[in-house]
């Protein structure tokens, strides 16, 4: 079975990165270009899960990992078996004629039973023979031998079978361990997919992916540092993902990806149907802030003209019905909230975080800051950011309270407010984690030499 490519987004997977893999899903083929999957790297956001829903699209596939697994081992081959009442002449004549030396028993659903090798044949036919009292005999054994069926002489105890999604390199260790020429591979429902080998693991393919909407190596599924990198599609600062070969790397400073996206529907031929339309101007919208947000460009702006058209939708209405049904946030704890939109940056040995929640309207929130502050304390001591805020963004108001935690909030403070201490700065006009926050962030960190 030809195994896809997968297009994906970053973790804590927001609504432009959804609509960005899925539209990118779409329109390569459309092209013809081979089969392609698109997947998220985490759980969905709430908007994310209201326009899948509201436009009829099914959730992408949830990849938590790209390492290197023994599915990554299997080739195309046909999969030859048998069943246990075949009997040992069948078995011997589909061995010589495929030049095969190992051989799974299947039920009927397909389900693995146990195996049967070309030495388990020859030493049947030696220990039979052996019991012969006069080689005039031997005629009438081998016929009760070959007569046997399957299931009564293969192999189902002491065996070395994997799963799909074992490790590459536990694989690798179990092999050098036994003495095996061939290795079954099944599923969690033990059923059959195939034969590795120490072979295998020479000519290992590795998954191959196509990333939208981000191109750092902090950001990207577990994992990516084993796969195959073949393009990325973004709109942020270039990052540190490296790849193997020369890459097609779009990016551009606008305000979605999904833009880019739409836009080489655009420029193709390729039909656009109404409702991934909507499924694009709607990462337009939500990435842009509805075009409050400072990174919007004219290009998103023509970009979503034109889906408006196809789609029907009125952005502006469009937009706030994303915005007021799809964060629906009192059935959250705090924690969740702030993981939810989450990204992660590094420099050099310094890792922080800068998260954001976006609402019509902030002031619901104030009586939950103090928690908000205490899950992100949580969240620096876990996982060892030097310090984190969180971006409460009113979309209406066009402008966010930024929350502080970290050993090294200090820092945040005097780069980001007035260097008083402060755990909460109010900001207006600042809705942008990218173009607004991001750059300041890296500023001080390259005036106190913490630049990496």
């Amino acid at each position: 079975m030809m195994k896809p490519v997968y297009i994906i987004g970053h973790k804590n997977p927001d609504l432009d990165s959804v609509a960005s893999a899925i539209g990118y899903q779409a329109y390569k083929q459309a092209g013809g270009e081979g089969l392609f999957q698109a997947a998220v790297a985490g759980e969905l956001s709430d908007e994310a899960v209201y326009v899948l829903d509201a436009l009829g699209f099914q959730k992408p596939l949830w990849l938590k990992s790209v390492a290197n697994t023994v599915e990554d081992l299997l080739d195309d081959q046909p999969l030859p078996h048998v069943h246990p009442e075949t009997s040992l002449v069948e078995l011997s004549r589909m061995m010589r004629e495929q030049k095969i030396k190992t051989v799974p028993v299947l039920d009927q659903a397909g389900k693995f039973l146990g195996l049967l090798t070309i030495g388990d044949v020859a030493l049947i036919f030696m220990e039979n023979l052996g019991d012969a009292g006069a080689v005039e005999q031997s005629p009438r054994i081998l016929g009760r031998v070959l007569q046997q069926k399957v299931g009564e002489i293969m192999k189902s105890r002491d065996l070395v079978v994997f799963e799909t999604d074992d490790p590459v390199e536990e694989a690798r260790k179990q092999m050098l361990k036994s003495r095996f020429r061939n290795y079954p591979v099944l599923d969690e429902k033990n059923s059959y997919l195939g034969m590795i080998s120490r072979y295998h693991l020479l000519q290992m393919k590795r998954k191959r992916l196509i990333l939208v909407d981000h191109n750092e190596k902090q950001q990207a599924v577990d994992g990516v540092e084993q796969a195959e990198i073949l393009e990325i599609i973004d709109h942020h600062r270039v990052g540190d993902l490296q790849t193997i070969s020369p890459i097609y790397f779009h990016n551009e400073p606008v305000g979605s990806t999904s833009t880019l996206i739409a836009e080489k529907f655009l420029d193709s031929s390729f039909t656009l149907d109404k409702h991934l339309a909507g499924l694009l101007l709607s990462g337009i919208l939500s990435d842009t802030l509805i075009f409050r947000s400072p990174t919007t460009s004219p290009k998103d702006q023509k970009i979503a003209a034109y889906l408006e058209q196809v789609s029907g939708l009125n952005p502006i209405d469009w937009g706030k019905q994303i915005f007021s049904q799809a964060m629906q946030l009192g059935d959250r704890d705090e924690r969740e909230l702030v993981g939810s939109d989450l990204k992660e940056y590094s420099s050099g040995d310094l890792l922080f975080a800068v998260a954001q929640i976006e609402i019509i309207d902030v002031s619901g929130l104030e009586v939950r800051k103090a928690a908000f502050l205490a899950a992100m304390e949580e969240l620096c001591q876990e996982r060892g950011y030097a310090f984190m805020c969180l971006m409460l963004t009113d979309i209406l108001e066009e402008s966010s309270e930024l929350l502080i935690a970290g050993r090294e909030r200090s820092m945040l403070d005097q780069a980001l407010g007035s260097g008083s201490g402060r755990n909460r700065i109010y900001m207006p006009g600042v809705m942008s984690r990218k173009k607004q926050i991001l750059p300041v962030i890296y500023d001080a960190l390259r005036r106190k030499d913490l630049l990496g």
